[in-house]
């Protein structure tokens, strides 16, 4: 079960589409940093395939929603990205190497109505998509969040 909980989610962060790809966000650097996590621990359940460096952001319309601590609803138009960087052992440190995926989510209620109004892409950094499904292969790990309008992070304080 914990295989495919991780294939789901190494497969949830893809393209549903060559049309979707265009609502993959731009310039979300300049957007809100929710947090940074460090999986380094052979141990975790998301090691494989998700060890490194991580860091998350969200548009101006969805900063609100993820700074609420219970049940959360995201407007249309909110954001969220996700960066995944290696993570290189260095002088005692662990810092970012080499970046491995940029993932997101693009909430609108209409486009993606068969993912509760989510739109979920990714970019492995040669451009390519990295699953076709996002409801099979995004949504229904999502799922697990449900009152967090599908959602895992959450603000840090």
């Amino acid at each position: 079960m914990r295989k495919f909980l991780i294939l789901g989610l190494v497969a949830g962060l893809g393209f549903a589409s060559a049309e979707a790809c265009k609502d993959a966000p731009e310039n979300y650097r300049k957007w809100n940093h929710v947090k940074s996590m460090v999986i380094f621990d052979q141990k975790h359940p998301l090691f494989n395939p998700f060890s490194g460096i991580h860091h998350v952001y969200v548009n101006d319309k969805g900063l609100e929603a993820i700074k609420v601590d219970g049940q959360r609803k995201f407007p249309d138009g909110a954001k969220i990205t996700i960066v995944f960087y290696e993570h290189v052992l260095d002088n005692g440190a662990y810092v970012e190497g080499t970046k491995r995926i940029e993932a997101f989510m693009v909430k609108d209620s209409k486009k993606y109505k068969e993912t509760d109004g989510w739109g979920y892409f990714a970019d492995d950094g040669k451009g390519n998509n990295i699953v076709k499904d996002m409801f099979k292969d995004c949504h229904t790990c999502h799922a697990q969040v449900k009152d967090k309008d599908f959602v895992f992070s959450t603000w840090t304080k």
